[in-house]
């Protein structure tokens, strides 16, 4: 007798038994279900009524395991796919017989999946037919995806992501540059480009060509989205031999420093003037916005490393930063003179280990405080008049940190030494090659030299 007479059936407690129907249960659907398989007794110990009776329980069982994962992803169903993704992963590690049921399985079920449509019934086709147990598209889909002919797009990203030892920030981004890419292949009627498979290196140019550069979206973003895509291409090719990369060699030119007018959209971001110090300054900012700029602008902080401050990082006349964007952002900033007594009424007998500004709310990815802060203050800026976007700029040439660009252009106004600057404001310029000619205590003094060089403009400045 062939083994295929025995598919979905087992007999467990032996001869002389009853029969019943088994269906596996998908890996990514056991912990909905709570079982590896399901089982329905047949109440009979004839294998051949039990063969009749088989179809109704399975079919029964299917629909429970798609009902488990069918909710609505990007207009799939996502539970389908998950199946669709299990059946694969069974078939990689299957013998030459196991493949065969799990072929005749897959059939199956695109055939129910096309039924359930509304599609005309058919009859069976042959177990490696799989364009014909397709004809509709998402039983199209189910059959390339479970027989490893296809992959979505987006199915292993978290995957990726969750290995790839990537900042919160940058894990939104590719996040954001992957459903970016899907929603193009949507609108412009390449859907069946949505499978890892099926992206070439046409598909991939023109995305760039289309989304970026007709657009006009500054090299910089758009070459940030694009090593995304090609890092996910990366690790597909790694973790299952994926190939060839079709986004290998897509990056845009970045534009030539000499060939960059610094007035123009692309130029530098700016420091903020005196002028605009003082609107900043005088304005009806609230108090956590308004000591922040205060802080920035007399010590070149970054906006987060002032809102990582603790009470405890406000010792001894210093600023203690802990955490930053480089290992040369740890440092000790001495506290000018002009914000002592403010440091002093927020530290007053709190405990050390509060923040500095403790009504800040960790809204941000990897822990950051300040993001809703710099919306605040972006707010502010605008609306007060101190602005400088110039058409076809990506944002302005003015933000929080040109508080800090602010400082730097004062010390060096005051004539101070580059590299103490650099020390100040957490720089690694020379760093090597100059702090090893002071001692720690004279480094601090000369800090503090540079620090209460810098004085904020006059209060009777206004713009004009």
């Amino acid at each position: 007798m062939s083994r295929g007479d025995y598919r979905y059936l087992i007999q467990p407690r032996g001869a002389g038994t009853n029969w019943y129907a088994a269906v596996e249960v998908p890996r990514t659907l056991r912990a909905v279900l709570g079982k590896k398989r399901l089982v329905r007794s047949l109440k009979t110990e004839d294998i051949n009524i039990a063969r009749i009776g088989r179809w109704s329980a399975v079919k029964e069982m299917k629909t429970e395991i798609a009902n488990a994962g069918g909710h609505p992803v990007d207009g799939q169903d996502r539970g389908l796919t998950a199946e669709a993704i299990a059946y694969r992963e069974e078939l990689a590690k299957a013998s030459a017989a196991q493949r065969d049921d799990l072929m005749f399985a897959i059939v199956e079920r695109a055939e129910q999946i096309e039924r359930a449509e509304g599609s005309r019934p058919r009859g069976q086709p042959e177990s490696g037919d799989l364009e014909e147990a397709g004809r509709t598209s998402r039983a199209a889909e189910f059959a390339k995806v479970a027989s490893g002919q296809a992959t979505p797009v987006d199915y292993y990203v978290e995957r990726w992501l969750a290995a790839s030892g990537y900042s919160e920030r940058t894990k939104a981004d590719a996040r954001t540059a992957l459903t970016q890419f899907k929603d193009w292949c949507s609108d412009t009627g390449r859907t069946s480009t949505t499978f890892v498979e099926t992206v070439t290196d046409r598909t991939a140019s023109d995305f760039r060509d289309e989304a970026f550069v007709a657009t006009g979206m500054h090299a910089h973003t758009a070459n940030k989205k694009l090593s995304a895509l090609r890092q996910y291409w990366q690790w597909l090719d790694k973790s299952f031999g994926i190939r060839p990369n079709p986004w290998a060699g897509k990056s845009l030119a970045k534009p030539r420093a000499h060939r960059i007018a610094q007035d123009g959209p692309q130029g530098s971001e700016r420091p903020f003037t005196d002028d605009e110090v003082v609107m900043l300054l005088n304005s009806d900012a609230d108090d956590d916005l308004k000591d922040f700029m205060r802080i920035a602008a007399l010590s070149g902080m970054r906006l987060e490393e002032i809102g990582q401050l603790r009470v405890r990082d406000c010792e001894d006349g210093m600023f203690s930063v802990t955490r930053g964007k480089t290992p040369a952002a740890v440092r000790s900033v001495p506290i000018h003179s002009s914000l002592k007594a403010m440091v002093q009424h927020r530290i007053g007998k709190r405990d050390l280990t509060e923040y500095l500004f403790p009504d800040l709310q960790d809204t941000g990815w990897d822990n950051n405080r300040t993001m809703a802060l710099s919306k605040r203050f972006g707010y502010l800026r605008k609306r007060i008049g101190v602005d400088d976007k110039r058409d076809g700029a990506r944002r302005s040439k003015v933000n929080f940190h040109s508080f800090r660009r602010w400082f730097a252009t004062k010390a060096e106004e005051a004539g101070q030494r580059e590299n103490v600057v650099a020390a100040v404001m957490g720089h690694s310029k020379n760093v090597g090659l100059t702090f090893g000619h002071y001692s720690k205590a004279e480094l601090t003094e000369l800090k503090r030299e540079c620090v209460e060089a810098v004085k904020l403009p006059s209060k009777t400045v206004r713009a004009t």
